[in-house]
């Protein structure tokens, strides 16, 4: 039975979906139809979608990279100090919040916790993140990430959320609001990024579809056989199934000839590779799936990034991709580490009053650092007028330090004028012409001569006084 394409869209987004649409979608059919459609982006659950993001690659590129950011960033804890009338913040070393963190579970670390968080914040509708927290006595000794579309909230008779659900269909647990960590917010002004996406990743996803399909079927858009003759149903029916058998790909009769009779003609229907404009469709849907997840076409190899591309543009997309994505992400994440975590080791108030706080360590984020150069010259620079120490100048540059390198010499004064020679080699550079040295040698000849007859007559003054 075939399928229209209202089906084959409520399909793509139903348990059964992804198998449904690749078996059933048949060439030209990758034309979304809009009506409804709002609705059921609306409505998709967390389940579908993140089943989506395992048949649609550009998705799985948009949020592998954005996970993969959690490699080098470093949430450490700072507290406040005072250096010479100064508030100061300085990393507090074995904080148990730093421990807990590089550590949350046995089966996982630091990057895998981040990872989980910062893709179940994209995937799950409406937005939310969830961890079960384990305590050991009054201390909090584990967290374990929750898979967002197994979680359902418990409510009480007058509507108010008081605990969650989980469920997998085989094993169920309650959860307390006082044993979970939620990051959550309303889809009114943070709706997630994959259900605003959907529209593109669909035609992406049909697109390709479509083109696995065409060479399934040996290259031959689908057509239709038009009788001069009426026919009822079983007759049509019948005409569809041998036609299939004999020229469908499913028996290897693609390329087979086919016979018509006087009173049959074939008409094509759908259309070939190069009538669909494909680059540009192609093109249009990966540049707003990138956009919504705010990664830059190129660092994911999509086919709109690499229409461009050069290594330079690579490192200015990744420099973008951190400045405009991946930075404000992770100040967000940090506050949410502040008010669910940092409080389960360090006093309110404390936290309120930024004696103590949270900071991510990006010094080892790539594509943040200045080129090694620049930093050198910068360095440099900063010695030679007294703005920094022997000791931090050799830090910039690579060398461990040396004794007596801490103290930070006096402000240098102005350079001092050139020496005569230096300033005359200065002024005569340039001067090469043949006339020019002539008349330096003449003049020089000139002045030799009148200080010689001065000398030589102030020194016979001399002798006549005596």
């Amino acid at each position: 039975m075939g399928l229209t394409r209202r089906d084959l869209l409520k399909l793509a987004f139903s348990r059964d979906g992804a198998k449904a649409l690749s078996v059933s979608l048949q060439p030209g059919g990758f034309v979304t139809e809009l009506r409804g459609y709002s609705a059921l982006r609306r409505n998709s659950s967390t389940a579908n979608l993140i089943e989506t993001q395992a048949r649609n690659e550009l998705v799985y590129a948009c949020l592998n990279v954005k996970g993969n950011s959690a490699h080098d960033p470093r949430l450490i804890v700072e507290q406040v100090r005072s250096k010479g009338g100064k508030a100061t913040y300085e990393e507090v070393a074995d904080h148990p919040f730093r421990s807990l963190f590089m550590r949350p579970n046995p089966r996982m670390t630091e990057v895998d916790l981040m990872r989980a968080a910062i893709i179940s914040w994209d995937i799950s509708n409406p937005r939310r993140f969830y961890a079960e927290k384990v305590y050991e006595g009054s201390l909090l000794k584990e967290i374990w990430p929750l898979n967002p579309a197994l979680m359902k909230p418990k409510e009480s008779r007058g509507g108010e959320v008081i605990g969650y659900t989980w469920s997998d269909g085989q094993q169920k647990r309650e959860y307390s609001l006082d044993e979970l960590i939620i990051r959550s917010a309303p889809a009114w002004y943070s709706p997630p990024p994959l259900v605003a996406a959907l529209g593109s990743v669909m035609s992406d996803t049909a697109q390709t579809d479509y083109v696995t399909s065409f060479f399934q079927n040996g290259g031959i858009p689908p057509g239709l056989l038009k009788y001069k003759r009426p026919l009822n149903q079983s007759q049509r029916d019948d005409i569809r199934e041998k036609w299939r058998a004999t020229y469908g790909n499913a028996f290897s009769g693609n390329h087979d000839i086919g016979v018509l009779d006087s009173e049959t003609d074939y008409q094509k229907t759908g259309a070939n590779l190069d009538e669909l404009s494909s680059q540009i469709l192609r093109s249009v849907a990966e540049s707003r799936v990138c956009m919504v997840f705010g990664v830059p076409p190129l660092i994911v190899y999509a086919y709109v990034g690499l229409l461009r591309a050069t290594y330079s543009n690579l490192k200015e997309a990744w420099a973008g991709f951190w400045d405009a994505t991946m930075s404000p992400a992770f100040k967000e994440w940090r506050m949410f580490w502040t008010w669910s975590l940092l409080t389960e080791f360090e006093e309110e108030r404390d936290v309120q009053a930024e004696r103590v706080r949270l900071r991510y360590d990006m010094s080892q984020v790539a594509a943040l650092q200045d080129d090694v150069d620049a930093i050198q010259s910068r360095a440099r620079d900063n010695l030679k007028v007294g703005g920094i120490s022997v000791n931090e100048f050799r830090a910039a540059a690579g060398y461990p330090a040396v004794a007596g390198g801490d103290d930070i010499p006096a402000l240098a004064s102005a350079p001092p004028p050139p020496a005569p020679g230096k300033a005359r080699q200065s002024a005569d550079k340039g001067r090469d012409t043949a006339s020019v040295q002539l008349l330096q040698r003449r003049m020089e000849r000139q002045i030799t001569a009148y200080l010689k007859s001065e000398y030589q007559a102030a020194a016979q003054a001399v002798r006549s006084e005596a």
